[in-house]
């Protein structure tokens, strides 16, 4: 007796706890590399993580259910993820699962693989859950398992994805462990869907550990990195279809490059089985061509690939889909190309918007370089679909500080 009352006093603690976390900011580092004070001082908006890790084991049986493509109650974040009957695939930047969960307290554990060392990240609620040492980083490295504790009692969304980019590792969700039951109804797919299209930018490469930017997984996280954030921001489905050192031509890692790999399920597991684009796209947002330039392909030889693309991405997803082009990032990446083929395409006229993003200060964006992004993102994504967003979507006033171009202004056809 005296047992249940001190876990019923625990969970609702914890409960309100969480009711009372902010949105904004949380104070704990759970970067898992030690190295970065930025990191350690915001987690960009995704909210505040739980730091207390005590865990309860409820007086009722735990359950066991098998995660595959037709686990019923299961969202399966990333509509590029190759169906598997045996397990859940988590190839792409921030692919996994979300799903309503009663919980009876306790602790919800994942039996994840990977064959490379990965990042996942989990939540409830929209807060970062920590796991057990206190890091909101989950390490998976071969048979591995994610066990977020003392999920408080009541009904929860719970998000778990992987934060890894798609070059480094593929890995899988198998199957969960969970005291209390999940829902037999998925959540509800979003109004909105925005497929991002970039390299390691778009990964967020770098922005866990600065100085020691050697590509590894303690390095990047893709929930701090504009594409997810702003998917975030606009309560927006999404897909990043991101492979970190290629280009658009270029391909040096053992991937393909994004010509290619734009029509694939997952170069990384099979590079064989084409996407079919079954969900159309409402926007797509290129970054591509850093990789391009740094192997100094030729300008019309891009130019001619990235025309080619856009016009891949509009018979793939329709007339209707609008079309951002960002650039500039890193360095002037084809700059005069890529505005050049959007005035081809009539600009924001014909569904076409170009912008250019302020230069990061050194190598890739920091943390806070891309939240300058999102704030501008917001505004240049809620005025191409300005038709589809509602009024809630837009859970901030955006005033695009730091940029350098006024996206509202017309690309005129070139003379």
């Amino acid at each position: 007796m005296i047992r249940k009352i001190i876990a019923s006093l625990l969970a609702v603690m914890l409960l309100c706890g969480l009711v009372a976390c902010a949105e904004d900011e949380y104070t704990e580092g759970g970067a898992g590399t030690g190295g970065n004070t930025e990191q350690d001082a915001t987690d960009n908006g995704q909210g505040d993580n739980m730091t207390d890790n005590t865990d309860t084991t409820p007086d009722v049986e735990s359950t066991t259910i098998a995660l595959n493509s037709s686990t019923k109650g299961i969202k399966i974040l990333g509509d590029r993820m190759l169906p598997s009957e045996t397990q859940i695939n988590c190839d792409w930047t921030c692919s996994g699962i979300e799903f309503t969960f009663e919980s009876a307290g306790g602790s919800l554990t994942v039996k994840a693989s990977s064959d490379k060392p990965c990042y996942f990240r989990a939540y409830v609620d929209g807060v970062a859950w920590s796991s057990a040492s206190g890091s909101v980083h989950y390490t998976v490295d071969g048979e591995s398992e994610i066990k977020l504790p003392a999920i408080p009692k009541g009904t929860h969304t719970i998000r778990i994805i992987k934060v890894s980019g798609h070059t480094l590792a593929r890995a899988e969700l198998k199957e969960m462990t969970f005291f209390g039951a999940v829902s037999e109804t998925a959540p509800a797919k979003n109004n909105i869907y925005i497929e991002f299209i970039g390299d390691s930018i778009s990964c967020g490469w770098g922005v866990l550990d600065k100085k020691n930017q050697d590509g590894s997984y303690t390095g990047q996280d893709g929930s701090m990195a504009y594409p997810y954030l702003i998917s975030k921001e606009l309560n927006a489905d999404y897909s990043i279809t991101a492979l970190s050192g290629q280009g658009l031509i270029f391909n040096g890692t053992g991937m393909p490059n994004m010509t290619n790999g734009y029509l694939l399920c997952s170069p990384i597991r099979d590079g064989n089985t084409a996407y079919e684009f079954e969900r159309k796209a409402d926007a797509v947002v290129i970054n591509i061509g850093t990789n391009d330039y740094s192997k100094n392909i030729p300008e019309a030889e891009f130019k001619a690939a990235y025309k080619a693309l856009i016009e891949t991405i509009r018979e793939k997803n329709g007339a209707d889909c609008k079309i951002i082009c960002l650039y500039n990032t890193m360095n002037d990446t084809y700059s005069s190309a890529i505005t050049a083929v959007c005035r081809e395409f009539d600009g924001q006229a014909g569904g076409v918007y170009c912008y250019k993003l302020d230069r990061t200060a050194s190598g890739h964006p920091t943390a806070s370089e891309n939240l300058n992004y999102v704030k501008a993102l917001k505004e240049v994504i809620g005025d191409a679909l300005g038709n589809i967003i509602t009024e809630n979507s837009m859970t901030a006033a955006s005033n695009g500080d730091g940029m350098t171009v006024d996206f509202k202004k017309d690309l005129k056809p070139l003379a």
